[in-house]
């Protein structure tokens, strides 16, 4: 599904997260990318059901960006990423620059809390960020009926308490995927 350019990066951004973790390196010092199987599932995910306003929070130095902005292509639509750390939405910039998918995001730089109210409605989201902001973003967000929300990390950290606070909103089909760390998918059916 990826290019082979679009596939060497996500190999070259996973490597060096691999390289990362193995150094124990301080969390703020490491990149945070989406593992390459749930990049993928995603982007067949987005692409498939034709999403066009799409939205990641978390994008790290851009491997789900990458992901994210293909599906965008593929639909005729627009990623929106929002990332905190601005050397690792310069890297993202770049990279997505060089594959030529630079004109299907709007990078978004500073805290999710702040920019998602200022978000219009979205149609694909993905989750990514820090573990005990979940519940708080997903709240934030303005989802047309049908979205579907991906929370990243469900298994690795356990996130029992996101997984029943999104299955307990009205209107929402809600599963877990053991792909990557471990996936939430949960659609929408009247929106948010």
């Amino acid at each position: 599904m990826f290019s082979p350019a679009q596939q060497a990066a996500i190999d070259r951004l996973w490597k060096r997260k691999l390289d990362q973790d193995g150094k124990k390196l301080a969390q703020e010092e490491r990149h945070r990318n989406l593992e390459p199987a749930s990049a993928l599932v995603l982007c067949a995910m987005a692409a498939g059901v034709g999403a066009k306003r799409l939205l990641e929070i978390g994008g790290s130095s851009g491997l789900s960006t990458i992901a994210l902005a293909e599906a965008a292509r593929r639909s005729g639509g627009r990623l929106s990423s929002i990332e905190i750390e601005p050397r690792r939405q310069e890297e993202a910039r770049r990279t997505l620059q060089e594959l030529g998918l630079s004109d299907r995001v709007n990078f978004l730089l500073g805290d999710a809390t702040l920019i998602l109210p200022q978000v219009g409605e979205r149609d694909f989201v993905l989750i990514d960020c820090e573990k005990d902001d979940y519940a708080r973003f997903l709240d934030l967000l303005k989802l047309s009926p049908g979205a579907i929300v991906a929370a990243d990390n469900i298994l690795s950290h356990d996130l029992k308490e996101y997984v029943a606070h999104v299955r307990a909103k009205p209107g929402v089909e809600s599963l877990t995927l053991p792909v990557g760390k471990g996936l939430e998918i949960s659609r929408f059916t009247k929106g948010q």
